[in-house]
């Protein structure tokens, strides 16, 4: 999920490559329109992560990948979660939308207590 860095680093090395044209003057539309192709192929990406508790650092309970270029269903690569905690995904760049608010759920008669810390996180690739 190093989708991010990878457009980051096209975006930075195709501006470099546009700063030493135009100091040449062979700077070209053309140029300028790779550019802003690039900026304009991002893809957001939704990750929910069932957590343990509402500590960023707890284990992980259970997890769903939503991918907008797939089809409607979630994606589940794996069995094993893509990261340990909340906190590991945010510090590989994903970005909380959703912190959990467990006064929503009342599991009184099923015991699934386990899928109350939900975090709904996005990323842009």
């Amino acid at each position: 999920m190093k989708g991010e860095t990878r457009v980051k680093s096209a975006i930075k090395e195709w501006l470099e490559d546009c700063i030493e044209k135009l100091k040449m003057g062979e700077l070209t539309e053309a140029d300028l329109r790779n550019v802003t192709a690039v900026l304009n192929s991002e893809k957001q990406l939704i990750l929910y992560l069932y957590s343990k508790s509402t500590n960023l650092r707890s284990p992980l309970g259970g997890w769903a990948l939503y991918d907008a270029t797939a089809p409607d269903e979630p994606v589940l690569p794996s069995q094993e979660a893509p990261y340990a905690s909340v906190l590991d995904a945010v510090n590989d760049g994903w970005r909380i939308v959703q912190f959990p608010r467990p006064e929503l759920y009342n599991f009184t008669d099923v015991d699934n207590a386990y899928l109350t810390y939900e975090f709904i996180l996005e990323k842009f690739v």
